[in-house]
């Protein structure tokens, strides 16, 4: 599966989402259920191969999210995105998202993707979703 989707969440994962075509993993997301900044289960980079966007995938993967999250009886979920990324943007909108209320973040630094060291400079912005058994039904 690393050879076709980026796992640098792998290891740290709590839950880790999965879509397939086939035998082909295409897609991916992690859910933290402790230890986010908002307190709240978070889903953490969704990621869908290139070939493989704007069919759903990305809505798929967030959805089977909040399903979990109200399955385990968690009412809210969040996630953050990159203040330029439009698509996410877009899509969180679209599947119901709001404004955590949170001022964005900015992270700097070194982070690890696949073993090698990359830099990164972003600001992320915050959502939450209310997911409770009723509205992950509807979603």
């Amino acid at each position: 599966m690393d050879s076709r989707l980026p796992l640098h969440r792998l290891d740290s994962a709590q839950t880790y989402l999965v879509a397939w075509d086939g035998d082909d993993p295409i897609g991916h997301a992690p859910i933290a259920w402790h230890g986010s900044r908002l307190g709240h289960p978070e889903v953490q980079d969704v990621y869908v191969l290139p070939e493989q966007r704007r069919r759903g995938v990305a809505s798929a993967l967030t959805r089977a999210a909040e399903r979990l999250a109200a399955e385990r009886g968690r009412p809210r979920i969040s996630l953050s995105f990159g203040i330029a990324n439009d698509a996410a943007r877009l899509l969180y909108k679209k599947l119901g998202y709001r404004d955590a209320g949170v001022e964005p973040e900015r992270v700097t630094g070194t982070i690890i993707i696949r073993g090698q060291p990359t830099e990164v400079d972003d600001t992320l912005i915050y959502l939450v979703k209310d997911v409770d058994s009723g509205s992950s039904r509807s979603s």
